[in-house]
């Protein structure tokens, strides 16, 4: 073993010999050589052989053979070599590179520019720092030997900080072509905005027919930029539309975006949104959110979703506010407008002014005052009244309450107000039909609300493990008294604020709440809470505000439930049921349901619910209405979503459906499958509408190339690349 011990030590120290290595200083760099042989020939022409490595500033070669000749300053590389610099990874045949101008040409060159886009040329050219000559080969993101997406190249330039720039390329799949661009940009390197032409969008739907779409993007500094678009329906004609996005400051956000179709079928029309926000250092915050269209039957026709589709109104609103300790302040412009069949619901507020208390306490005292107030310029337009362009309106409305503990938890919470509203115009009535007129009009009422809450009876079951369950029954009693309203016909119904009747009632439920905590240390989850909840009318005519035959929906009817009830005087609210199972917090199961003591039917049902579990999805509603109030219809509707897999490597897949039992059809239906690899993905979906003025089903696709963007006409899901 000695023996062998000493011969290795000597054959270390006979054969460990370090390798060759030159330094040459060169300006502000210097080009160090390393190889298994170095030597000079013709002068002072350096010749390194043998797993050279030579680097020089922030570039490193590695190859087998490599000349260097210090009077030309040209290092040439025979044979097989990689190059790094930054991002950029390069790798050839063979090689002359200029060190003093940072130029050269690489011949069979492949590798990446930056850290997504590949390239495979000929020769690859190095004409400055930053930029590239790529001629014959094609341009990707895929390292496949053939590639599973390329763009062909005849000739292109690559800036490593801009874009590859190309023409007359073919767009393939494999080896396979499938479209031809006379002019191609790619962002490059920093992968920063750049104007252009995006990729076209093509599809196919039975109703509006071939789909091809233009989209061109204009960088407008470094804060905003604009896309413009237009589309193509072989069936219906062209329609064309733009967005524009601008941020000018940390604080500040703003986009606009708007399209228009001229419709040969009589659907066209057009829509303008927009939503913004601002932050200003004195505190005030602007925001704006804006939706116009032209008419009901082109938002149904033109929308991607069956929720914007089928949408009966279109809300805009404007503001300013602020919020300083328990007060808040608000300057509010808005527009609504409802669908309606022969004419629509139009509200606007120019302006309204509005300031509230929440929760103020009074000095030292237990009390604590809420104040709602406002004044503002109103405006309605229906197929019953008109009002003025500007309608005044002051409202004034202060709340004090208290808490009063009883006994055992029990605590009781009184609250007393009073409000004041004015209004510059009324309605009258006119040979039986409602009219607006000039005449002032003041609502003033009393309200009292006792809250009876806190008390409760509970027990706790123990197994032999350290889980335990508790049961808690919560009673809950409200008691609200309002008084005063006598003119409530002649209040001009603008929002919330104006639909107010006259009540005393009583309210009362009864929770049924199931806890349980599995181990010490974790806190109890709730699993399971069952809620009955009911009123009872002291006076069933709110202060002769319930019209018979009618739909009333004013405060408190709708508190309980939001469905109507009160056609006719009764006593008794519908008996609500809410339930809500969470044994997991993967899964949630809602139920609920109005059950009507008077009639002794169930009035509606609502079942909801949602289950998830790594990378499975699902969720439903269902939901059903009787036909108990004239007018309002019955409606049974099946609602559904299924999701499989995540967005990313491997496949994916989603769909919805809405689904009507009571015309037994889809109204809408989508369903949609990707599979991305490493540099590319794929998505085609089936959509199908059947809105009565739509009936259309369309088949869309998406290639999505890593690095450069999509092509087809679905919108890039969450980010994948």
């Amino acid at each position: 073993m000695w023996v062998l011990l000493i011969l290795h030590l000597l054959a270390q120290g006979i054969f460990a010999q370090e390798r060759p290595r030159v330094e040459i200083p060169y300006e502000n760099h210097t080009l160090v050589l390393t190889a298994d042989t170095i030597e000079t020939r013709s002068g002072e022409q350096l010749i390194a052989e043998g797993s050279v490595v030579a680097t020089f500033a922030d570039a490193e070669l590695k190859a087998q053979r490599l000349v260097y000749d210090p009077e030309t300053d040209l290092v040439t590389v025979e044979g097989e070599f990689e190059i790094t610099r930054g991002d950029t990874w390069l790798r050839g045949s063979g090689a002359k590179l200029n060190i003093k101008t940072d130029t050269g040409i690489i011949y069979n060159a492949s590798g990446f520019t930056d850290d997504e886009l590949y390239v495979r040329a000929e020769t690859l050219t190095k004409i400055d720092s930053d930029t590239y000559i790529a001629e014959k080969g094609f341009l990707t993101s895929c390292q496949d030997r053939v590639p599973k997406w390329s763009f062909s190249i005849d000739k292109a330039t690559i800036n490593l900080n801009d874009t590859a720039r190309i023409r007359n390329t073919v767009f393939r799949i494999k080896k396979v072509p499938v479209f031809y661009f006379p002019y191609m940009l790619f962002p490059t390197g920093k992968k920063e905005r750049s104007s252009g032409f995006l990729l076209p969008t093509v599809g196919n739907s039975t109703d509006k027919g071939f789909q091809f779409g233009n989209r061109f993007y204009l960088v407008m500094g470094r804060s905003a930029d604009l896309m413009l678009r237009q589309d193509y329906y072989s069936q219906r004609g062209w329609g064309v539309g733009g967005t524009f996005r601008t941020r000018p400051n940390e604080a500040t956000y703003l986009e606009l975006s708007g399209e228009y179709v001229d419709d040969r079928e009589g659907f066209g029309g057009g829509q303008v949104n927009g939503i913004g926000h601002t932050r200003f250092k004195n505190g005030f915050r602007g925001v704006a959110d804006f939706n116009l269209v032209s008419n009901f039957l082109f938002r149904q026709t033109y929308s991607d979703n069956f929720l914007t589709a089928t949408r009966p109104n279109e809300l805009s609103r404007g503001f300013l506010t602020n919020n300083f300790g328990s007060a808040s302040f608000k300057v509010l412009f808005s527009r609504d407008e409802t669908i309606f069949p022969r004419q629509n619901v139009i509200i606007q507020t120019t302006p309204g002014i509005d300031f509230k208390l929440i929760g103020h306490r009074l000095g030292k005292t237990p009390f604590l005052m809420d104040l709602d107030s406002s004044i503002g310029g109103m405006n309605r337009s229906d197929r019953f009244i008109e009002t003025p362009q500007i309608s005044q309106r002051f409202d004034f409305y202060p709340r004090v309450s208290f808490s009063i503990p009883l006994f055992q938890g029990l605590r009781l919470t009184p609250t007393a107000g009073f409000r004041e509203t004015f209004y510059s115009d009324s309605i009258s009535e006119l040979e039986g039909e409602p009219v607006v007129v000039g005449d002032s009009v003041r609502r003033e009422y009393f309200e009292l609300n006792l809250v009876l809450k806190g008390w409760g009876l509970s027990k706790v079951y123990r197994n032999n493990s350290s889980s335990r369950l508790k049961h808690l029954i919560e009673p809950v009693a409200q008691y609200r008294l309002i008084q005063g309203i006598d003119n409530f016909d002649e209040v001009i119904r603008f929002d919330h604020v104006d639909a107010i009747a006259n009540t005393n009632e009583i309210e009362y439920a009864l929770v049924n709440r199931f806890f349980v905590k599995k181990s010490k240390g974790q806190g109890a989850r709730e699993i399971l809470s069952i809620k009955f909840g009911q009123k009872y009318f002291f006076d069933p005519s709110f202060g002769d505000a319930l019209k018979a035959d009618n739909i009333n929906q004013f405060f408190p009817l709708y508190t309980l439930t939001g469905l109507p009830y009160a056609v006719t005087q009764r006593d008794l609210s519908p008996l609500t049921t809410a339930v809500r199972i969470n044994p997991q917090r993967r899964f949630s199961f809602d139920f609920r349901t109005d059950f009507d003591t008077k009639s002794g039917d169930f009035r509606n049902l609502a079942v909801s619910g949602f289950y998830r579990r790594d990378l499975f999805s699902v969720a439903t509603t269902y939901f059903v209405t009787q036909d108990l109030v004239p007018g309002l219809g019955k409606s049974n509707q099946l609602q559904g979503r299924v999701g499989v897999g995540r967005l990313g490597r491997g496949f994916s897949a989603s769909g919805s459906f809405v689904y009507d039992a009571q015309s037994i059809r889809f109204l809408s239906y989508f369903v949609r499958a990707s599979y991305f690899w490493d540099c590319c993905g794929i998505s085609a979906e089936v959509r199908d509408f059947n809105l009565g003025t739509r009936q259309e089903r369309s088949i869309r696709f998406s290639f999505f190339l890593k690095g450069i963007g999509a092509f087809g006409t679905i919108r890039r899901p969450d980010i994948v690349y």
